[in-house]
């Protein structure tokens, strides 16, 4: 029993909250059963699992699978999440290596800064079978925050980070790139008639897509439809509305 948020191996978990030690150790964090279960089931190693000694089931899990399980204290297990009274399990993960570029229907995370955005396109991404790219701006990927707002959807959808922010990539790897924009001229549901695979551009939230690749003659800018009158929509609810159209 782990007592001491102090503890080493404790210690050790935490410090993979900062995206510095993340990316040094190639290690992330998960929280909660159904997490632990998508991590699993799609194939990611499970290198430690803290777990309250009341949890059972996990106890159990853990043995049936051979994962590493630290037994902790509340105190410790507070100390370990980043979510409001946990209830475990937290495991510690290897971060799956990215897959290569391939030429299929793509989502593209264009500098976003919201974790929860971020986590949403990723969990619908993987609902639609949609390939996931994010530029080198774009918040971290594997940040315990976006993967808790992707409900196991990394691990159906494995994201490809830190590509250039460039759209003449995508246009030499045979995509077509739609970015989305509001008051643009041309519907999502035009747009979508495309008969090449698409890479739908999703800017930040704040700044939008960048005039640089607005201007680039091989993108096409497009619209959602809002006869409500509202000025924009959210970031990822834009993406959603446009992989479900695709």
């Amino acid at each position: 029993m782990i007592t001491s948020p102090r503890n080493k191996r404790v210690a050790a978990a935490r410090r993979l909250r900062r995206p510095r030690v993340r990316r040094d150790t190639g290690r992330s964090l998960i929280e909660g059963p159904f997490l632990l279960e998508e991590a699993m089931s799609g194939g990611a190693e499970i290198l430690e699992v803290f777990a309250l000694e009341s949890d059972m089931e996990t106890a159990i899990r853990c043995e049936e699978a051979g994962w590493s399980l630290s037994l902790v204290t509340s105190d410790v297990m507070d100390a370990l999440a980043s979510s409001v009274s946990p209830r475990g399990p937290i495991a510690v993960i290897s971060i799956p290596v990215s897959p290569s570029l391939q030429i299929r229907d793509s989502v593209v995370l264009w500098d976003i800064a919201d974790p929860g955005n971020a986590g949403t396109i990723i969990r619908t991404a993987g609902a639609f079978g949609f390939q996931v790219i994010a530029t080198r701006d774009t918040v971290d990927l594997w940040s315990p925050k976006v993967i808790r707002s992707a409900v196991g959807g990394h691990f159906r959808a494995l994201p490809i980070p830190g590509i250039e922010p460039d759209p003449q990539l995508l246009l030499d790897a045979g995509l077509v790139p739609l970015a989305a924009a509001a008051g643009s001229a041309t519907n999502v549901h035009d747009a979508m008639r495309q008969e090449s695979p698409v890479a739908l551009l999703i800017g930040n939230e704040a700044r939008g897509i960048p005039n640089y690749v607005a201007e680039n003659p091989g993108v096409t800018m497009f619209s959602v439809p809002m006869p409500g009158g509202s000025e924009s929509l959210n970031a990822a609810v834009a993406a959603g509305i446009a992989m479900y159209l695709r």
